[in-house]
């Protein structure tokens, strides 16, 4: 990932940051997920999306009206 990139949201499921993702990409802001879950025991960890800071306010704003809570 990018440096300077910053969570906006996180889940302990991929489905649910992929959904987040997607309403993001909706409105043409740009995302990257990085996966901490522990490969072995997939349950443990979490899933982590990130953002530009220039795109945080706005990306923050599209998954709050689409009902994602967020950080």
């Amino acid at each position: 990932m990018k440096e300077g990139w910053i969570r906006i949201f996180f889940a302990s499921e991929l489905y649910q940051v992929k959904i987040a993702e997607d309403k993001l990409k909706q409105h043409d802001i740009e995302s990257h997920i990085v996966n901490k879950g522990d490969s072995a025991i997939p349950s443990i960890g979490e899933v982590e999306l990130y953002t530009q800071p220039e795109n945080v306010e706005e990306a923050l704003k599209v998954l709050r009206e689409a009902g994602i809570k967020t950080d």
